[in-house]
């Protein structure tokens, strides 16, 4: 079989950096190893976005194309409307102007680019990943018009996303319909979570196209960043990289460790939080009284990898509110950096249940102050006493390879090109 040209939609991209533009940049890097050659369309003059990280373009294969289009930034739209910058006003806007997200600027740019690229390459296939969920509308659009094959990639929920407001009533049933439009008219359905699977094929049941590809690792990036075994900090230092916002902070961590210093368990000077990314004491609720919070403000992927690297252990985060079954995407970057996890996670849910498969850590409840001190206190003592390892799963954490994950993205387009019973 010749090689294939697929037409890769994703908003985020780099020099956009976060987890949504590496399982993009990684998805082009490596499609090319099993026939297919990708061609992105992505933004021109993105929104304000926090991870900006021009260090990653340098991982784009030399003969990547790349085709950036213009967007109406939504934030225009609201100053226009609203030139005396009204604050009532302003709310009011954008809560009601832009759905499904403030990105639907891009949609008649980023369509147009698409035409025009369908007619002048010959195309097997489109993919979409969404956030924004503009993109999948982009992508609708385009494979109804052209009758081109479609992979719609969910890396996170949508009706069903916590954080997602509905106004009033009109917009609920305006997203679900948009949702149910795009599960029914996509080819294929990639969701990063078997829960947002569960979600999305509500509007099918029962329809085969429904395939889970979780966020993974990149090999290439881990290869200078690990610590020799053996060696530890002068202070016990637990990494957590990535945010946390709404309901999973990591508050009842940090009580624990302020008990554990109050009652003379473990001594102030011999431990370290640190926070890997765009995080500030402003974040924590509660109080760090003894100073043992270190923030060190976003960082490019390769730097903020060194810094876990040299952790002696990493943190994972993930709240019941937020939903038992979300798979963190730091879960797979810390089976890389092979150090013990703190997993304060549902304890039924799938990221649980990765972290036993795997043999990456301990599993911890993220609302109990006493599990949360037990979990850690042991993974203080075994750090002084030298003792702090963990058994990983080798061949099991392989799954999560990008490489891997990119060859199943692509027998997924290989199928849906040339479906079972179509010559």
């Amino acid at each position: 079989m010749g090689r294939k040209k697929v037409l890769m939609i994703a908003y985020h991209f780099p020099p956009i950096g976060g987890a949504g533009a590496l399982r993009a940049l990684k998805t082009v890097k490596y499609l090319p190893l099993y026939g297919w050659d990708p061609i992105v369309l992505t933004v021109k003059n993105p929104d304000w976005y926090y991870a900006q990280d021009d260090q990653l373009i340098k991982d784009l294969p030399p003969a990547a194309t790349i085709v950036r289009t213009f967007m109406l930034q939504s934030a225009w739209l609201y100053r226009i409307l609203n030139p005396l910058r009204i604050r009532k006003l302003d709310l009011l806007l954008r809560r009601y102007a832009a759905h499904p997200d403030d990105q639907i600027g891009w949609l008649p740019f980023a369509v147009r680019a698409a035409a025009a690229l369908i007619k002048n390459e010959r195309m097997a296939a489109v993919y979409s990943t969404s956030a924004p969920l503009t993109s999948h509308l982009i992508a609708s659009d385009i494979c109804k018009r052209f009758g081109i094959p479609w992979m719609a990639d969910f890396r996170d929920e949508w009706f069903e996303n916590p954080d997602l407001s509905f106004p009033t009533d009109f917009y609920r049933r305006l997203h679900y319909r948009l949702e149910g439009r795009i599960v029914r008219t996509a080819d294929q359905v990639v969701a990063a979570a078997p829960v947002f699977g569960r979600y999305l094929a509500k509007h099918c049941p029962g329809d085969p196209k429904f395939e889970t590809i979780t966020m993974g690792f990149d090999p290439e990036d881990y290869q200078d960043v690990r610590r020799s075994p053996g060696q530890r900090n002068e202070k016990f230092t637990i990494s957590f990289s990535g945010m946390f916002y709404g309901n999973f902070r990591p508050d009842n961590l940090l009580k624990a460790v302020n008990a554990l210093i109050d009652e003379g368990k473990i001594q102030r000077q011999t431990v370290c939080l640190r926070f890997i990314g765009a995080n500030s004491s402003h974040d924590l609720r509660e109080p760090d009284k003894h100073g043992v919070c270190e923030f060190t403000g976003f960082l490019p992927h390769a730097r903020a990898l060194h810094l876990a690297g040299q952790s002696d252990a990493l943190l994972l985060l993930l709240s019941r509110e937020r939903g038992k079954d979300v798979i963190p995407s730091k879960t797979f970057e810390y089976m890389a950096l092979k150090k013990p996890v703190l997993a304060l996670v549902p304890a039924d849910g799938d990221s649980a249940q990765i972290v036993r498969q795997t043999g990456i850590g301990v599993v911890a409840d993220f609302k109990s102050v006493p599990d949360n001190r037990q979990a850690y206190f042991q993974m203080y003592q075994e750090w002084s006493k030298g003792t702090l390892k963990n058994t990983p799963d080798i061949d099991k954490i392989r799954e999560y390879s990008y490489i891997n994950l990119t060859g199943r993205f692509a027998a997924l387009l290989d199928k849906m090109i040339h479906p079972p019973g179509r010559p």
